[in-house]
């Protein structure tokens, strides 16, 4: 059962920032499952709290994948061992009652998709995201609208899925009798190669084509190389398109620039209207960190509130892991939130020290491979070169806050050149036993841990 339980929690993983899985997943305790109740085990008051609050009806859907029969969840208490000491008062079991999620409760399925914190209302609009928040409100229906379909773009973790299940959770609400279908590319892939097998794609088709009247498509550059699933994409976005049907797609790429597309596929993205999200600026991040705070009913000191603002900015996922860091260790700790004590927690969630800039990226790639940065910046094509170069700029993307063309210019390159490099070390790292992978673990690590010898 331990082993069905650890599978529960991969498949939570997918879902969660890293924050929130390491401090509210991955310390719950599998206590037993009797055919129908899976007991869960929690720290104290606060996580069950929380838990219960937020994740109960995302780990009964996760949870039901394993455990067929479950008809609810329950969280209980766990008492400390007797080596921690005596469990104390404020946190005893008969104070909290168990936490119950029946199977009667949820509901039909396609209301449970949507994560109940990604609401409009919970968006923080900016310069860098108002023109999707707008596109994404129009769609809905609210206001008059001449596009009916929208394609979200950014890099990971600036709020493509926030605004994908606002939309998702907004209908829902508002109106129910519209038929809104979320799915990601690859479980869209996995569901068409699973009807195919069994004989179903008829069935799979009329899911898609004539029970959807919203498709939600995420992370479409998973249909690179996938010509058969690419060939059925195009079928139904024609059918909903030609129907008046309402389409959400995301990427972190445009769609000219996912390699493996066929022309079609392309044309069909591409004919979608186009809303890009930028990184969002120092006040964008300031409210951020306001909002989610205030959603978990703390309050932030403006000094830990603005160095959190200027210490993480390129992701707003990784942003949300520090923050729930905080409060968690706070609340775990019984100690108030400070500065010092922001300090300590994000210097152990963040990946790397922002700070760092496309010169201590050069420095760490030349180290590593015995080169100049002349080298580097050289019209030279020999094939080492040309690898410390295609990795520099992929580091440079996503250590440092500097746009495409700011890299480019670093290296005397176009902005097209940085693209194609990011490419094309996005596709060695895919492939089996990539030589790319220990360049890029070597790097990183010099990177993360600052030891460049100056």
């Amino acid at each position: 059962m331990q082993n069905e339980w650890d599978a529960v929690c991969e498949r939570l993983k997918q879902g969660l920032s890293k924050g929130q899985y390491d401090f509210y997943v991955a310390t719950l305790t599998f206590v037993r499952f009797d055919g129908r109740c899976l007991t869960l085990g929690c720290r104290n008051k606060f996580h069950a709290d929380w838990v219960r609050v937020n994740l109960s009806r995302r780990i009964f859907e996760a949870a039901r994948e394993r455990f067929p029969q479950l008809a609810e969840c329950r969280f209980e208490i766990q008492p400390q061992t007797p080596a921690t000491g005596k469990e104390d008062e404020d946190t005893r079991e008969d104070d909290f009652p168990s936490a119950q999620l029946s199977f009667l409760d949820i509901g039909q399925p396609a209301r449970c998709v949507f994560n109940p914190r990604f609401t409009f209302d919970q968006f923080v609009v900016g310069h860098s995201n108002h023109f999707a928040y707008a596109t994404c409100r129009a769609l809905t229906g609210q206001r008059g609208f001449h596009h009916q379909s929208v394609y979200l773009m950014s890099d990971p973790g600036l709020g493509k899925s926030h605004l994908t299940h606002a939309v998702g959770n907004f209908l829902v609400q508002q109106a129910p009798a519209v038929r809104v279908r979320y799915v990601t590319a690859e479980q869209f892939a996995n569901e068409m190669v699973s009807a195919l097998k069994r004989d179903r794609i008829e069935d799979f088709k009329k899911t898609y084509r004539d029970g959807c009247d919203v498709l939600l498509l995420e992370k479409v550059e998973f249909f690179s190389g996938k010509r058969k699933i690419q060939d059925e994409l195009i079928y139904t976005l024609d059918e909903l398109l030609d129907r008046g049907r309402r389409i959400i797609c995301t990427g972190k790429n445009s769609p000219k620039d996912i390699p493996k597309l066929n022309r079609e596929l392309r044309s069909r993205l591409g004919g979608l209207l186009v809303a890009p999200i930028d990184r969002p600026d120092f006040d964008t991040r300031k409210e951020i960190i306001r909002r989610k705070a205030a959603y978990d009913n703390v309050q932030l000191p403006m000094d830990v509130v603005e160095f959190l603002a200027d210490r993480v900015t390129s992701d707003i996922r990784q942003l949300e892991s520090c923050l729930v860091g905080i409060m968690a260790k706070s609340s775990i700790l019984g100690v108030p939130i400070t500065l010092g004590l922001a300090h300590e927690v994000t210097q152990t969630i963040l990946e790397y020290l922002p700070t760092l800039d496309i010169g201590h990226v050069k420095t760490a790639v030349c180290k590593s491979f015995g080169l100049s940065e002349q080298d580097l910046q050289s019209k030279a094509r020999s094939r080492r070169i040309s690898e410390a170069r295609q990795l520099a700029m992929y580091l440079c993307r996503k250590y440092t806050k500097e746009s495409l063309n700011v890299i480019a210019q670093a290296f005397g390159r176009s902005h097209s050149t940085v693209i194609y490099a990011i490419k094309k070390v996005d596709q060695e790292l895919n492939r089996k036993n990539s030589p790319m992978k220990k360049h890029v673990e070597h790097v990183s690590r010099r990177i993360e841990t600052r030891c460049l010898d100056e």
